[in-house]
């Protein structure tokens, strides 16, 4: 189906469709003068000490969430409660922890460690038993896509040298090596039990997203082009492309499932020195509800473009602002939407019910 009639339906139907959304990681522009005392906290909830913290990795549950601290030159992996402010040791490391990763449900973490002898990869459960151990000296992982139905199968990209990306297979349940895959443009990411999706960039510079199966490799299927970001959580995906109607503009169409038209948002065609300003759109695990940060390009008079933690209704084509936020930092939901944690380090979580902002780590 051609971008356009495309987007005539989706004008034409948007009144019928249903709510729901979708997530995948993307690179924002670097966004300097940020006052991070502007995120007050409104809840008293206990904070993580400053010189311990890390990063949050991600989410246990809706009330815990994993962090990674750092104390007296040991790494570890801890539950911390957002309500009592109680940590858990999930597991510790002599050597330095260079990434983390949690799946959608909370119970495995991938963590990859650095020594001078080299970078080992582990899985873990969330009690910190050890699931694998592999030796891998091919660079420092930068992301990952579980398996919707098997945990123990990933994609995972790696870095080996500065803009290299190599993407491989992994499977637990096999005792043979990474599997490379062939797609280098970016890591691709799981939609089904065997299926996943990957943008490819043709000969005339135009990206694709495309639809392939592990089993039958070459197969694939082209679900759009001239897509500029799309991502996706289950079988929901957003796809941002250019719009038909106005090029100052941006459409980011929602399906569920594949191909089947939730609805849509505009957005304005923002540019900065490191390109296009995409948002990432992401919702909770067991949640509905959608959120992402939006940008908006202010008046002539008023210098820059200021942002807003928004919650999306592709169902209405609509978006609402919950908060004005200073720069385009990722954002990660709990799993029942009560929750978005925000900043390059998620060091900052906003309380969805009660409105306000928490810091983390102080």
């Amino acid at each position: 189906m051609r971008k356009r009639e495309l987007t005539s339906i989706i004008l034409s139907l948007s009144s019928v469709l249903i709510l729901t959304a979708c997530t995948q990681r993307l690179s924002y522009p670097d966004q300097s003068g940020v006052n991070e005392q502007s995120l007050s906290s409104s809840t008293n909830i206990p904070s993580i000490p400053k010189d311990d913290f890390l990063y949050t990795v991600g989410w246990l549950d809706d009330q815990t969430i994993l962090v990674a601290l750092e104390s007296n030159g040991e790494y570890g992996l801890y539950s911390h409660d957002l309500l009592t402010g109680e940590e858990r040791p999930i597991r510790t490391f002599s050597d330095r922890l260079v990434f983390a990763a949690v799946s959608a449900n909370g119970r495995r973490i991938l963590v990859q460690v650095a020594s001078q002898q080299g970078n080992n990869v582990m899985m873990i459960d969330r009690s910190g038993n050890l699931l694998a151990d592999i030796h891998f000296s091919a660079g420092l992982l930068t992301s990952v896509s579980w398996n919707p139905t098997n945990e123990g199968k990933l994609f995972l990209s790696s870095q080996k040298t500065a803009g290299s990306l190599v993407n491989y297979l992994w499977d637990l349940s096999s005792n043979e090596a990474w599997t490379e895959m062939s797609i280098t443009e970016e890591m691709p990411v799981w939609y089904s039990e065997n299926m996943y999706l990957h943008r490819e960039i043709a000969t005339d510079g135009v990206s694709a997203l495309v639809l392939s199966d592990i089993r039958f490799p070459g197969k694939d299927t082209v679900i759009d082009r001239e897509i500029l970001a799309y991502g996706l959580e289950g079988e929901s995906v957003w796809v941002v492309t250019p719009s038909d109607f106005n090029e100052e503009e941006l459409l980011v169409v929602s399906y569920y499932p594949l191909l089947i038209t939730q609805g849509y948002i505009v957005l304005p065609r923002i540019t900065d020195g490191s390109g296009l300003v995409i948002p990432e759109f992401k919702k909770g695990n067991d949640s509905d509800e959608t959120f992402a940060v939006l940008p908006k390009k202010e008046p002539e008079g008023i210098a820059g473009i200021t942002y807003g933690l928004a919650k999306i209704a592709f169902s209405e084509n609509a978006s609402e602002v919950l908060t004005e936020v200073e720069r385009m930092d990722p954002i990660s939901v709990s799993p029942e939407g009560t929750y978005v944690l925000y900043g390059n380090r998620y060091e900052y979580l906003y309380d969805v019910e009660r409105k306000g902002w928490i810091q983390l780590s102080e």
